[in-house]
């Protein structure tokens, strides 16, 4: 190959090792193995780009500067080497302030000694003249034998950790690794080609030209293969980040491994033991009876549990078996979280549905209390109009035709002299005496109303003629037998009553009630303290008034 060709080769390998830097340098947030592959190939592009001078250029100038420059694209590439192994191999790992000064130091003192022309020698000899071409004199300094001891040793250290995670990364981050370990090795093996060739003092430094192939490769991997797009997440890392506790026991339940929320979780349950000294102690020994009560049936309950391990204290327990690839029981893995205050704010609003319940049938109890206020008389406690009306309009109108309904109306015979000789409290205790008498004699079915007044009436739903009268005798000698005591004197008050049936298809209940009152007015105007059914009722008032008798007191 003529010398411009070789030219071109150096100049194109900067300009890849450029444009991989710049394309890995935008993900350096994500993880430091960017900034590290980054670094490498900034090292690649200036040492291909100083190939690329010293070999077009004859000055003096640049080739008495080519020894510093070398030496700084080669500590770079170093550098940046092992920060890419590092941060491949641990995407949490961080290079510290001290750890960069320590790589800094060969890089820096061989770039003073190929900068200085009294130590220049001893880097490198042979470009400080010369004319364009590649196959021109260059001996190797002492200090170029010890830099590249240095360099192997930094990179062989580094290609170590790949080839380790490489040995247990799978899928995707295996294919990863394996792309830098290979893109590596091509580049080492030209440069000691090339170190082998110039020993005898002739040949130039075609190890820019191997990383131009290891710029290639990066550059797929970070292009076509997402390197350092899908950033791995090291195993380690995910068990000691994780908040849930994570514990791995062996088939005889001895603890053979723990993650710091463990150990948290082992303080939590049992303050007394060291958390330094758990592994190799068995489970039922470390997590205190309650808690081991509960990790036993995680297994015997489809590998889940929630257990109430101390006061106040929940956990819900996930128990995985490990078997090896024969099927052998290999341990179990327990991840366990703290759940106490999921389950306290559980009980909460359990406890915050019982009060509502409790209050909904509380404003159910009263709903229905005044519901039953609504309908009833506060003197007397018997229904009053409404409640008649309800039933009324609710079908007894006419559900019942068929089997019959009988309706009495009665009313307190000279009840305004009781009022008037006694006082109103005196009249309240009649009425309220007659409503209890009233409300004793009626039967399931049956209904009781003061109607306003000294007036009451009693439905019975099914009575013929001769039952209603009967049951309104039974009333009205009851009422006639109860003695009242008002102011030293002692009085009986009567009743009278008016009874109205309707024994099959005939008049509505409207039209029976009308009846009935007919009746009353009868057993009214024909002496009180009777009853008259409203097929014996004798004519109106208006046909044939009939004067009061006086007050039976």
């Amino acid at each position: 190959m003529t010398p411009e060709g070789w030219v071109v080769l150096f100049a194109g390998a900067a300009v890849i090792g450029v444009v991989t830097a710049l394309l890995v340098w935008r993900r350096r947030e994500r993880t430091p193995a960017a900034t590290g592959l980054a670094v490498t190939m900034s090292g690649v592009a200036l040492w291909s780009a100083s190939s690329a001078l010293v070999n077009s250029s004859a000055s003096v100038v640049v080739h008495d500067g080519y020894p510093a420059v070398l030496m700084a694209a080669v500590g770079l590439a170093v550098a940046g080497t092992y920060a890419l192994a590092r941060g491949v191999v641990d995407p949490s790992w961080r290079p510290r302030p001290r750890l960069l000064g320590l790589l800094a130091v060969e890089p820096v003192v061989m770039v003073v000694l190929g900068a200085l022309p009294a130590t220049r020698d001893l880097v490198l000899d042979g470009h400080g003249a010369g004319g364009m071409g590649v196959d021109h004199q260059a001996t190797l300094g002492p200090a170029f034998g010890v830099h590249t001891l240095y360099s192997y040793a930094v990179i062989g250290v580094s290609y170590l950790r790949l080839a380790r995670r490489w040995r247990t990364a799978v899928g995707l981050f295996r294919r990863q690794l394996g792309v830098l370990l290979l893109s590596a090795v091509v580049a080492t093996v030209g440069n000691v080609i090339t170190i082998v060739q110039q020993l005898d003092g002739h040949g130039a430094d075609f190890t820019p030209l191997f990383f131009l192939v290891t710029g290639l490769v990066d550059c797929w991997a970070v292009l076509r293969l997402g390197f350092l797009r899908l950033v791995p997440v090291a195993r380690e890392q995910v068990v000691d980040t994780v908040p849930d506790a994570v514990l791995v026991v062996d088939p005889a339940d001895v603890l053979i491994d723990l993650n710091p929320a463990g150990r948290r979780l082992v303080a939590l349950l049992r303050p007394e033991l060291d958390a330094g000294d758990l592994v190799g102690r068995p489970l039922a020994e470390i997590a205190g009876d309650r808690a081991r009560a509960g990790f036993a049936r995680a297994e015997e309950l489809d590998g889940h549990r929630l257990a109430e391990v101390d006061d106040g204290v929940w956990i819900d327990i996930r128990d995985t078996p490990v078997e090896d690839s024969r099927g052998r029981a290999l341990g179990r893995i327990l991840v366990v979280r703290d759940v106490s205050e999921q389950q306290a704010r559980q009980a909460a609003v359990e406890e915050l549905n019982r009060q509502l319940a409790e209050q909904v049938r509380v404003i159910d109890r009263l709903r229905a209390e005044l519901a039953e206020e609504a309908v009833r008389d506060p003197l007397t406690g018997l229904h009053n109009r409404r409640h008649l009306d309800q039933v009324l309009a609710g079908g007894l109108d006419t559900a019942g035709a068929d089997h019959g309904l009988a309706v009495i109306t009665l009313d307190i015979d000279h009840f305004k002299a009781v009022n008037d000789r006694f006082g109103h409290a005196a009249g309240d205790t009649v009425l309220t005496a007659v409503a209890r008498l009233l409300q004793a004699s009626v039967r399931d079915g049956d209904t009781a109303v003061r109607l306003g007044g000294e007036e009451f009436l009693v439905l019975l739903p099914g009575a013929d003629r001769e039952q209603a009268v009967l049951r309104a005798e039974e009333m009205r000698r009851g009422v006639a037998a109860v003695v009242h005591a008002f102011g030293g004197e002692r009085i009986r008050v009567t009743v009278s009553a008016g009874v109205a049936v309707r024994s099959g298809a005939g008049p509505t209940a409207g039209t029976l009630l009308e009846a009935a009152d007919r009746a009353l007015y009868v057993a009214k105007a024909t002496g009180r303290d009777r009853v008259v059914a409203a097929d014996d009722a004798l004519p109106g008032p208006a046909d044939a008034p009939v004067p009061e008798p006086a007050p039976a007191v």
